[in-house]
């Protein structure tokens, strides 16, 4: 909505013209509530004192009286006298009170033998302030209404006669208070001493305490404003505010109060600002429609020069095409503006058509040149990453050769030390076989005493049987024990070339074990040197398959690096060959947007459309600034 010139144009006015009348209203509205403050105070207080001067008038006349019935107390009758006083000052009636306790009354009444005038409230308040004085108001018994009485003592050359007084209604003045009523909602009321009401509008309040009206209204509040006869101060009176201003009647301790409807006092006020506000909008009406209206005339050339605008931006970017240039004014100067800058434009584009047209082929052979170099790399890559495969696993053999080498060496190593434990054993075995061969031999020499023995102890059984043949039956028992031990001789002998026979047998085996164990003890040494030999060998193995290990493992990360760098070769030659088809795409769309514009053949500037007959001139100011048009085909200021 605000996009408008005139919406612009037209709010501003109003916001000031707004503002103005606010601020006029405001400062108005503020004077006028001072001037009407201090008239409704003005006359709130002249209302006060007003009815105050009446009450103290009623008041005054009737205290006359009673100091004017004194003289006749004294020298006439007293009955007639308070008679008089009774009629003429409208009192119920009349008393005096004598110094011995007696009374006369004006309506004839004679109190009880017991009752003493000594000890009433206005008889004791007369003489303790040897002066007349106002009771406080009281109901009478007898007829309801609300009473005072006045009194004075009465003295003469020093000697005491009594007190005088009379009983008056207040009715008069309850009805002159409850008269006064500046609005409907305001009132006024009578206290005593500042605790007591006496008159209100509401009679059901009489005699009561003062703050039944409002719990403002203390004495502190009431003495303030009696004091001071133009002051007033807001209370709040059953949920109202009101204006509050108090005087004191003469004569009394009574004090007249008007609450003023706070409201109602203001009503003026709020009828001022009620049509300040009418008067604002009318005003504000009345001027947007005398803006509008003159707006729309004075700006029309501007929405003219803003249409043409517009229709060349939403057209199909012919340049050869030149707004009007009409008077002198700031249009002209736009219109005058736009067709040097146009006619630039069109010399520019022709330019950077042609150079569009050049960066466009460029493009193509950069973006060939890159998808061909992106293929060789691609493969130059994958070869690498093959190579690189490639190496990867002849590492992995040569290192499970290598592990293998480490294995057939610990393996080799394991089967030398069991070899040289063989051949230990087998030395062992050599030295044992020899101790049976020395062991054999021993039994031999004892199996060759043993025949000895037999083939001796044979001969002695044979000597004895003959020496028992010779002695004949005394020998037969002696031959019998000869036969027995020749035979015990006999089966030891055999017994004894068994294992003579055994032993020889024994020890030729023993000895060929012998040589066996010999020789397998010098073939187990031989296997021991062999295999300590072939553990050499696996060792020189292992330390030349782990030098080409890493040698290999160098060559790996050489064609590591040689493929990182190929990939990130690859990577930038595809980066390049993108930023070669984006040129090439952009540099299309660029001979694109170049020939959508309409130029002249030849850059040629038509000459600027001529003015129409009813365009007015206006007065020239400063050059309007240039505008350029942007990529969505929009005209922007620069």
């Amino acid at each position: 909505m605000l996009a408008s010139l005139r919406a612009r144009i037209t709010l501003m006015t109003l916001v000031v013209i707004t503002l103005a009348l606010l601020i006029n209203a405001g400062i108005s509205y503020k004077t006028l509530q001072t001037h009407n403050d201090r008239q409704v105070a003005q006359n709130l207080v002249s209302l006060s004192q007003s009815n105050a001067l009446a009450i103290e008038e009623w008041v005054a006349a009737r205290i006359s009286m009673v100091e004017a019935a004194r003289v006749h107390m004294i020298s006439g009758d007293p009955a007639a006298s308070l008679v008089q006083l009774a009629d003429s000052g409208g009192f119920s009636s009349a008393n005096l009170g004598l110094p011995d306790g007696g009374l006369v009354a004006s309506d004839g009444w004679i109190p009880d033998a017991d009752y003493d005038a000594r000890e009433r409230g206005w008889y004791q308040s007369a003489v303790a302030q040897k002066g007349t004085i106002v009771s406080e108001p009281y109901r009478d018994a007898e007829s309801g209404n609300l009473v005072v009485t006045i009194a004075t003592p009465i003295e003469q050359n020093g000697r005491f006669y009594g007190v005088v007084g009379g009983s008056a209604t207040i009715n008069q003045l309850v009805e002159q208070v409850n008269s006064i009523q500046p609005t409907p909602a305001s009132f006024a009321f009578l206290s005593s001493n500042a605790e007591t009401i006496i008159a209100h509008p509401d009679n059901a309040l009489s005699l009561e305490p003062l703050e039944r009206i409002s719990a403002a209204l203390i004495p502190a509040t009431l003495n303030r404003l009696s004091a001071n006869p133009n002051a007033w101060e807001t209370i709040e009176v059953d949920g109202e505010a009101k204006r509050l201003a108090v005087t004191p009647i003469a004569g009394t301790d009574w004090d007249l109060g008007v609450a003023l409807d706070e409201y109602e006092a203001t009503a003026g006020l709020r009828a001022i600002i009620k049509s300040a506000l009418i008067t604002l909008l009318i005003v504000i009406a009345i001027t947007a429609v005398a803006i509008g209206i003159w707006l729309k005339r004075t700006l029309s050339g501007l929405e003219r020069a803003r249409d043409a605008l517009d229709d060349i931006a939403s057209g199909e970017g012919d340049l050869t095409r030149r707004l009007t240039v009409a008077g002198k004014d700031e249009v002209a100067q736009i219109s005058s503006a736009f067709n040097r800058f146009v006619d630039k434009m069109e010399h520019v584009l022709i330019d950077v058509r042609a150079s569009s047209d050049a960066v466009h082929h460029a493009a193509n052979e950069i973006a060939s040149g890159g998808q061909d170099l992106s293929r060789r790399t691609d493969n130059t890559a994958a070869s690498l990453q093959q190579t690189s495969a490639s190496i990867e696993q002849i590492t992995s053999t040569v290192q499970q050769t290598a592990t293998s080498a480490q294995q057939a060496s610990k393996l080799s190593q394991s089967a030398s030390h069991v070899a040289g434990q063989g051949g230990q054993v087998m030395e062992n075995v050599v030295t044992t076989m020899a101790d049976i061969t020395q062991a054999s031999e021993k039994i031999g020499e004892i199996v060759t005493l043993m025949n000895s023995i037999s083939f001796q102890t044979n001969l002695l059984a044979l000597n004895a049987s003959v020496e028992a043949a010779r002695a004949g039956e005394h020998g037969r028992g002696f031959a019998v024990v000869a036969e027995e031990v020749r035979t015990l001789a006999r089966r030891s002998s055999d017994a004894a070339n068994d294992i003579q026979k055994l032993i020889e047998d024994s020890q030729g085996k023993v000895n060929s074990g012998t040589e066996l164990v010999r020789s397998a003890g010098d073939t187990m040494n031989d296997i021991v040197t062999h295999i300590a030999r072939v553990n050499d060998v696996l060792g020189e193995i292992e330390a030349a398959t782990g030098e080409q290990s890493d040698g290999i493992n160098q060559v790996n990360i050489a064609v590591a690096d040689l493929d990182r760098m190929t990939q990130e070769n690859a990577a930038l030659v595809e980066e390049s060959t993108t930023a070669a088809e984006q040129l090439k795409e952009q540099s299309g769309q660029l001979a694109r947007i170049i020939g959508s514009f309409k130029v002249s053949s030849a850059g040629h500037i038509p000459a600027p459309v001529a003015p129409p007959a009813r365009a007015s001139a206006l007065p020239a100011t400063t050059p309007h600034p240039a505008l350029v048009m942007s990529n969505h085909g929009d005209w922007e200021e620069f």
